[in-house]
């Protein structure tokens, strides 16, 4: 554009200031061969003097969605108990925000609930900050009175004037100490059991509602930060999964023969998940049986190298059906349910199973099955986590398949 102003400018200058004989002629003709080469110029397609505006970037909605899937990992994998018992920095921040509030709020007593599963609530701590009772807390309470109200409406409750001759409060019935105020802030965690703090005094003035705004700022930060550390926890704990099965994969693809595969994978699974008894079962080609090929835990009669039937226990329905199964409690119907055969008396004292289908598509080379002697060991959770391992042992076969029918190398 600089270029063809300057161009305007010379061929003005060059036009009307060089001399040239006088009259309106000659005007005419300047003015004429001026007005041409605007018209040339600007009747040429000029070049972009621009780049093109890129379209801004479109969010994607399966990002989001795999972002929303990754939370609930975090939560399903960390659960606030289980922070508060293993990660000191936790607990402490807790304590700080606890008393921060305290130094706010000017409470005789203290408390940081943890709701249990039960209709219960556990101690995770406690202080006195008046010397009005030598209370020694209780590790559990029964949610009651004004923590019941503070547990169903999950909001700030700022009481005074207590009426004492109802009990609203459980904490003190062994105490000749008797609070007139109460105060009960919930820390809400979506997906977790609610923590609460709770302070009291004697006072029965003693908690201002214009506070309660500054009050439930410290209570959402708390939130934000207990959040973060089970994001955190559950990432470094998916990550060092991630790396547990690359480590399996790398020494799957090593494996010269199944029969090596199948002891490396049996060893990962032992040591993973708790079990009494590993079992991987292999299929026969073309036929309607399977063989035990490998045993880890408890023996019983059905060891290495026995062949079962397809169609009569549950290690073969979930070969033959290709579906993962979960018996909470063998013991628990009314009929006995067989491993391999309908010959089977006895689980040998087995309460808890799990199985899966050694699989790839549509394709079934045989089954892990875990055991336990105690009943409700297995969930549907650790299913899912050990769907990954047998995931890649599965992919073994794709290169290795004719190697099933080999016997395992003692």
């Amino acid at each position: 554009m600089i270029r063809i102003i300057s161009v305007i400018i010379l061929s003005f200058l060059g036009i009307f200031i060089h001399p040239f004989p006088p009259g309106v002629g000659d005007f005419v003709l300047r003015f004429s061969i001026f007005a041409l080469i605007i018209y040339l110029l600007y009747g040429l397609k000029l070049p972009a003097g621009r780049k093109k505006e890129e379209p801004e970037p479109e969010i994607s909605t399966r990002s989001i969605e795999k972002k929303g899937t990754l939370e609930e990992e975090v939560r399903h994998e960390w659960h606030l108990k289980e922070l508060l018992a293993h990660d000191e920095r936790s607990i402490r921040y807790l304590i700080d925000q606890f008393e921060l509030i305290a130094n706010l709020a000017f409470p005789d007593h203290g408390w940081l609930f943890l709701k249990q599963d039960t209709n219960t609530l556990k101690t995770i701590f406690y202080k006195s900050f008046s010397k009005l009772s030598t209370l020694t807390p209780k590790d559990e309470f029964e949610i009651t009175g004004l923590m019941q109200i503070l547990n169903e409406k999950n909001t700030t409750i700022i009481e005074n004037n207590l009426n004492k001759e109802t009990q609203l409060i459980n904490f003190y019935k062994e105490e000749s100490y008797s609070p007139n105020s109460f105060l009960g802030i919930p820390l809400i965690i979506e997906g977790e059991n609610p923590l609460f703090f709770i302070f009291d005094a004697a006072h029965k003035e003693n908690f201002n509602v214009e506070d309660q705004t500054l009050f439930e700022k410290i209570r959402d930060n708390t939130a934000i930060f207990m959040l973060n550390r089970l994001k955190a926890y559950s990432l470094l704990n998916t990550l060092k999964t991630k790396e547990k099965l690359m480590k399996l994969a790398i020494e799957l693809n090593g494996s010269k023969t199944i029969a090596m595969a199948v002891e490396k994978f049996a060893q990962y699974i032992a040591q993973q998940f708790e079990a009494s008894r590993l079992t991987i079962s292999l299929c026969k080609p073309n036929a309607d049986f399977a063989v035990i090929r490998k045993v880890i835990g408890q023996k019983d009669e059905f060891g290495e190298n026995t062949e079962f039937p397809l169609d009569e226990g549950l290690t073969g329905w979930v070969i033959s059906k290709k579906k993962p199964y979960v018996i909470e409690d063998l013991e628990k119907g009314e009929y006995f349910i067989p491993r391999y055969s309908k010959n089977e008396k006895t689980n040998f004292g087995f309460r808890s199973f799990l199985g899966i289908p050694i699989a790839i598509q549509d394709k079934v080379f045989g089954a892990l099955t875990l055991e336990h002697l105690l009943p409700n060991k297995y969930t549907t959770q650790i299913l899912d986590e050990i769907k990954e391992w047998v995931q890649i042992f599965s992919s073994t076969f794709i290169r290795q398949s004719s190697e099933v029918t080999k016997p395992v190398d003692n």
